[in-house]
């Protein structure tokens, strides 16, 4: 691998002398950025020049392990979606079968109203199919509500035309109420988005959901919230049972997965098999298309271009080659956060759950703790205790841009008020995600589909990224896969 801190030697319309093959160039050193390099490489072979730029001073985006005492934790993305076997076949393609280990099976639980309770489980990001097994996070009114609510009798059926979408928070105030969405719906929604339901769209949230709207709606019947989360639950369940029944093995499978070794094993991994030549502190530029070819301004001339940045800086770079993507994809918006990471010498007194989500209306500062060492088996047997702490919404970083200090005595005593553990951290790390996390608004899948039409009519461009069809670590990798092999099929690969 060859890395630099400079552009490429070769500007614009000199010949490339120093590969036999073609000049990629790939903006951003992401997780999706270096995903797209490693399919750059197989698609295009060794003879290839692949140039992976970046202005941060490291590769990994919002992945980052860092060091303690005790050994690597996470302060970005923590883990994947385990029932995306396309990302773990892919980590065991890279050899790192062995890294992947399970979380302890503890469960989470929710604050609101100055309590503890038992986080729901049978629902579908927080929406119900009845209110059995909310417990007291809503009140019997909004119980009563929840169960009336597929009753046409009670509660008219709601008008909706496959294909519609509509504002999640909205939509659940108005049929279940304003608890279901600040002490379940929004908490839940808040961990993956940083955002609360009231910001953001169904059919890119929970497609789910919008997809069994659009099926009681084909049928005729009578649509309703919870009809449509009652049908999911019911496919679910049908699933699991069609499985248990088969030869695979009867094993729960896990939620979550992670690396031993942190999501720097990934990182190394791909930079290692795509041999880039990796451009740090170098800020790309505009896009442009020559004769042969684009220009880039920052790294020069080259054959093809795989876009890997944030929502931002994507709709910028695009603003010449594909006006109406880059309007699009530029006018997503993004949500800051900031993780603040604590190791404790001693666990004793720590509840012996995987953690605890915070109700949007509870008052605390913290929107969730996670009890690292009790979820993660490995982390447990280095001793002590490490707790994350999040904090960040959509709209809103005064917390976000708080000194360090302050930051971390408002998670001690959130903690210490969710939990009762008041022990003095042995090492605090404050991790700061400015545009971490994109919002997926209304009418988010169509608008993409209406970039990707664009960028499709343009030979060797791609673009991809958690703005784009999932902000997970299994979505941003099939999107950098399927950019990948389309500009390196363009340019002759296999």
């Amino acid at each position: 691998m060859a890395t630099t801190n400079g552009p490429i030697t070769g500007g614009p319309g000199e010949e490339n002398t120093m590969t036999d093959g073609p000049t990629v160039a790939v903006i951003g050193a992401g997780l999706t950025g270096l995903t797209a390099a490693y399919y750059l490489r197989r698609t295009l072979g060794a003879g290839a020049r692949i140039i992976v730029a970046d202005s941060a001073e490291r590769v990994g985006g919002k992945l980052k392990t860092v060091a303690t005492a005790t050994g690597p934790i996470e302060v970005g993305a923590e883990a994947y979606l385990a029932f995306r076997e396309d990302a773990t076949a892919f980590f065991e393609q890279l050899g790192l079968g062995d890294e992947l280990v399970e979380p302890s099976g503890l469960p989470s639980s929710v604050w609101s109203g100055g309590q503890l309770h038992a986080m729901p489980r049978n629902t579908v990001m927080g929406i119900p199919a009845s209110p059995e097994g909310l417990g007291d996070l809503i009140s019997e009114h909004t119980a009563a509500r929840i169960k009336a609510e597929g009753d046409s009798e009670q509660v008219a059926p709601m008008h909706w035309i496959s294909g519609d979408d509509c504002n999640l928070g909205q939509l659940l105030r108005v049929r279940l109420g304003d608890e279901l969405v600040d002490h379940v719906v929004s908490p839940l929604l808040g961990g993956v988005y940083s955002t609360s339901a009231d910001d953001l769209g169904m059919r890119a949230t929970v497609p789910q959901i919008a997809d069994a709207l659009d099926t009681l709606a084909n049928a005729g019947a009578e649509v309703s919230v919870t009809a449509a989360a009652g049908l999911v639950l019911e496919q679910r369940a049908a699933a699991n049972e069609a499985r248990l029944a088969s030869a695979e093995t009867t094993k729960p499978r896990p939620v979550f997965r992670t690396f031993q070794g942190g999501y720097q094993v990934l990182l190394d991994a791909l930079i290692e098999r795509a041999a880039p030549e990796l451009l740090l502190h170098t800020q790309a530029g505009a896009v442009t298309r020559k004769a042969a070819g684009f220009h880039v301004e920052g790294i020069g001339a080259v054959d093809g271009v795989v876009v890997a940045a944030p929502a931002p800086v994507t709709g910028a770079v695009l603003a010449d080659v594909a006006p109406a993507a880059s309007d699009i994809i530029g006018g997503v918006d993004i949500a800051n956060s900031a993780v603040v990471a604590m190791r404790f010498d001693d666990d004793s007194g720590l509840p012996h759950n995987s953690g605890i989500l915070v109700a949007s209306d509870a008052g605390l500062d913290a929107k969730a703790f996670t009890f690292s060492s009790r979820k993660w088996p490995h982390l447990q047997q280095r001793g002590g205790a490490i707790v994350r702490a999040s904090f960040g919404r959509y709209d809103d970083c005064a917390l976000v841009d708080l000194p360090d200090a302050d930051l971390i005595a408002k998670a001690k005593a959130d903690l210490r008020t969710v939990s009762g553990f008041d022990v003095e951290p042995a090492e605090t790390m404050v991790q700061r995600w400015y545009g971490g996390l994109p919002r997926y608004d209304v009418g988010h899948m169509e608008l993409m589909d209406v970039a990707d039409q664009e960028l499709a009519e343009i030979p060797g461009l791609a673009a991809a990224g958690a703005w784009h069809r999932g902000p997970g670590v299994p979505a941003c990798i099939a999107d950098a896969k399927k950019a990948a092999v389309s500009v390196g099929k363009h340019l002759g690969g296999v």
